[in-house]
Parts: C-alpha cells; sequence; structure tokens
C-alpha cells in the first residue's frame, strides 16, 4: 500500500468524525433553541392582562382600564372605596 492511500483514507475517517460532531452539535443547539423560552420578550410586546381593570360605574361595567386610567378616575371621583372592580385571574367582582 502506498503512503499516499493510508493518507486519503485518514483524511476520508477524519471528515466523517468531523461531520458526526458536527451534526450532534446542531441536535443540541435546535434542542436549546426550541425550548428557549421567549415568553419575556413576548409579553413586552403585548400589553399584560394584570394591567387590565375593569369597573361598575352608574352600575355598568366599564373598560378596560390601565392602572394609570384607574388613577385618574379615582382623582375624579368616579371610583370610591365601594366600587366594584374586576380584572383576570379575580374570581369575580371585588370592592
Amino acid at each position: 500500500m502506498s503512503d499516499d492511500r493510508f493518507y486519503s483514507i485518514d483524511r476520508l475517517v477524519e471528515f466523517g468524525m468531523s461531520m458526526a460532531v458536527a451534526q450532534q452539535m446542531m441536535q443540541t443547539m435546535n434542542h436549546a433553541m426550541q425550548n428557549l423560552r421567549t415568553q419575556d420578550f413576548q409579553s413586552a410586546l403585548q400589553p399584560s392582562s394584570a394591567a387590565v381593570f375593569y369597573v361598575m360605574i352608574d352600575n355598568k361595567p366599564a373598560g378596560p382600564f390601565t392602572e394609570q386610567e384607574l388613577s385618574v378616575l379615582v382623582k375624579d371621583n368616579k371610583i370610591v372605596q365601594q366600587t366594584f372592580v374586576w380584572k383576570a385571574g379575580l374570581p369575580g367582582w371585588l370592592m
């Protein structure tokens, strides 16, 4: 056998092993990317449902309001201590 043949087989095996390692790395990265949590990024783009409130004004539901809008309604005495308020996650209307 000539040294050139051994060299080419050696290179072929090296190439095959490199491809196998590269495939394993790609599978690991794909798995990591699929399990990456992007909820914080998405919630930064969309308004949070926790900041949306509904109130009963003149016995009628009104809203949605943000916390800043609620503070204006409080200053204008449209929301008082006896006003019912609801937001997502609450079991019902609360005073």
